[in-house]
């Protein structure tokens, strides 16, 4: 049996992780939702496809802006010896350009939601293939883009959901 003091300290260990670690969890977790519906063209269709395509660059920029500051202090450690942020940066930096030209052709292709604004773009056959290719790399990379964070991924959802083997407080009767 659980008492109060217990589920107390429970509560606090999850107050504990600061909102911008929450923000930045749910925020990810919801662009790797996006990207994944985003890529299942044959699942959304055409329409539903291109608005994710806007809608994930944007929230691309929001990400980058929520992580510059890791970004200069990543790219400043960049002749350290850690070999690690070498690797997630450089990683990183593949998925920037990648997504970068995957969303911006992807525009410059659009068949539905541009010209249901009333924007009409280039398109043509360099721009599709570019944009085919680039969500193939983006595809390999999204994976390792989270295996490398793969520890904080799992710390922070632990902590979030409270999920301690063998630990977790069971709500009393009432």
């Amino acid at each position: 049996m659980t008492t109060q003091a217990g589920t107390d300290s429970w509560l606090a260990r999850r107050r504990r992780i600061a909102a911008r670690t929450r923000l930045d969890f749910w925020f990810d977790a919801v662009l790797l939702l996006g990207y994944t519906l985003a890529y299942s063209y044959g699942f959304t269709g055409i329409a539903i496809h291109e608005w994710l395509g806007i809608g994930l660059g944007l929230a691309l920029l929001v990400h980058l802006t929520l992580h510059w500051d890791w970004v200069l202090r990543t790219t400043a450690r960049l002749l350290s010896p850690r070999g690690n942020d070498k690797v997630i940066w450089l990683v990183n930096l593949a998925l920037l350009f990648g997504m970068t030209l995957c969303v911006a052709s992807g525009i410059l292709i659009s068949r539905v939601a541009l010209p249901q604004v009333g924007i009409y773009p280039l398109g043509g056959p360099f721009w599709t293939r570019l944009h085919i290719l680039t969500a193939e790399v983006t595809l390999g990379l999204v994976p390792v883009h989270v295996a490398l964070r793969w520890r904080w991924i799992v710390r922070v959802a632990r902590r979030m959901l409270a999920w301690r083997p063998g630990r977790r407080p069971r709500r009393r009767p009432g």
